[in-house]
This record gives structure tokens, sequence and C-alpha cells, in this order.
């Protein structure tokens, strides 16, 4: 029985969206440099704070584009799973307090901590089990910073969410 079903455009369009408005934002600063200056009223300071601005938002959005289309080139995987436990949390974001749902979920040998929404998070049951079908998170410099180590870890970045499906145990 499917749960939850997405496109990989449909899971990835909220950093697609992200990375967007990062480019739009910054290539507008920068016309805005550019087109609006008369060559009287030259304010140094005010356009080299623009400038640098600009560029930053502009790096923000490279950057953002590299880790997205990494996670994506790595491609997806599917565990099967057993519900540990759901949780629901109330954290502060910015003035606001935003309800964050979550279920923690093992495979025997590692936990995976799967975020959904409300209407996804309602759906699962603790003790059941699922099919999960992800994109792990790739961070930028993961293979250049994360030591070998000789224990597996036991909790694994889950990201981008595509099927949730529920199967037998």
């Amino acid at each position: 029985m499917t749960i939850y079903s997405a496109s990989s455009l449909g899971a990835f369009s909220g950093s697609l969206f992200l990375i967007g408005f990062l480019f739009i934002l910054g290539l507008g600063n920068l016309l805005l440099l550019f087109l609006t200056r008369s060559p009287r009223k030259k304010r140094k300071v005010g356009d080299m704070v623009l400038g640098f601005i600009s560029g930053l938002l502009l790096l923000f959005g490279v950057l953002s584009a590299i880790v997205t289309f990494n996670t994506y080139q790595n491609g997806d995987k599917t565990v099967r799973v057993q519900a540990v436990e759901k949780r629901e949390s109330t954290v502060k974001c910015g003035d606001f307090y935003c309800t964050e749902y979550g279920v923690e979920t093992t495979d025997g040998d590692k936990f995976y901590v799967f975020g959904l929404e409300k209407d996804t998070w309602d759906k699962v049951e603790v003790e059941s089990c699922y099919r999960f079908t992800y994109y792990p998170f790739k961070p930028l410099l993961a293979d250049y910073v994360q030591p070998e180590s000789q224990y597996p870890n036991m909790y694994e970045a889950t990201g981008y969410i595509t099927l949730i499906e529920k199967t037998g145990c």
C-alpha cells in the first residue's frame, strides 16, 4: 500500500526554488547596481556593499546547486525498515513556533529518521514495516572531510523522500 509518492522533481522542488530565488536576487541586485546609477551620484561604499551581497547570494546559489545536483546524481536508495517511534516536536522558527513530524525507523543495523508532512506522518504506524525510497544527503565535501571509521555509523542522513510503501514485516 502506497502512503506517499512524489517524482524526483517534486522531491527536489524546495531546493530548486531556493536556488532560483538566490540567483534571481543576486542577479537582480547586480542589475540594480549597474543599470540605475548615474555617473554623478556614485556612492562607492554602498555600491561595494551591494556588489558584495550580490556576489555572496550568487555564491550560495552555486553551492546549493552543486550540493543538490550531487545528491541527485548519487541516486536514490530504498530501505525496508520498521517504524520504532513517531515524534512530534515543536521548534522555534524565527519569531514563530513550527511543528516537525519525524519517524525513527530501523532495518536492524542502522537507524533512519525521516521528516514527514503531517498527513503522511498520521498514516505511519509504530511497529509496522515500510519501504522508504529517498535520496540520501550528500554534503559538498563529504568525501574529503569525513574520516574513515572502523565503527559503522548507526544513523544515516535521509534526504528527499520519493516513495513510502507499507510492507509486511
